[in-house]
């Protein structure tokens, strides 16, 4: 008779080194993930901020009989009377707060084919995670 024993014994270590080596994948792989939906959750949130000014600023600069009074780095005011300010890491509308957790905002102007182009750039979240700067239509020109 034959004796199987060190074939068997080597299968089986193979087995196990091969069953340990795609455990440790599947976990690095689950380590990612939910490190992603981590991130996500805190964009989000910091997205969600960024839309609200939008939403005002876009009603703003789509008024067709609106224009531009003053601009300053941190500051715009419009002829409709309304004004935009970055102050204590948040934006306000008219001084009511419209955003949070603003790290910076800058407001700028130029002229492109005759019309007025505004750029709002606006840095977000406690380790300034997303800067996005956007371009603004003025709807008078």
């Amino acid at each position: 008779m034959k004796n199987n024993s060190g074939v068997t014994i080597t299968s089986i270590i193979v087995y196990v080194i091969a069953m340990m080596i795609v455990i440790g994948i599947i976990a690095s792989i689950t380590s990612f993930f939910y490190s992603n939906v981590n991130n996500i959750n805190e964009n989000s949130d910091n997205i969600s901020e960024i839309t609200k000014f939008h939403m005002y600023f876009l009603e703003e600069t789509t008024n067709e009989n609106n224009s531009i009074i003053s601009i300053s780095n941190n500051q715009i005011a419009f002829a409709t009377g309304n004004t935009f300010t970055f102050q204590d890491k948040a934006i306000y509308f008219n001084h009511v707060k419209i955003c949070e957790q603003i790290t910076n905002t800058q407001f700028a102007t130029e002229e492109i084919n005759e019309k007025t182009i505004i750029n709002v750039l606006i840095t977000i979240g406690q380790n300034n995670e997303y800067t996005k700067t956007t371009k603004y239509v003025l709807a008078n020109h």
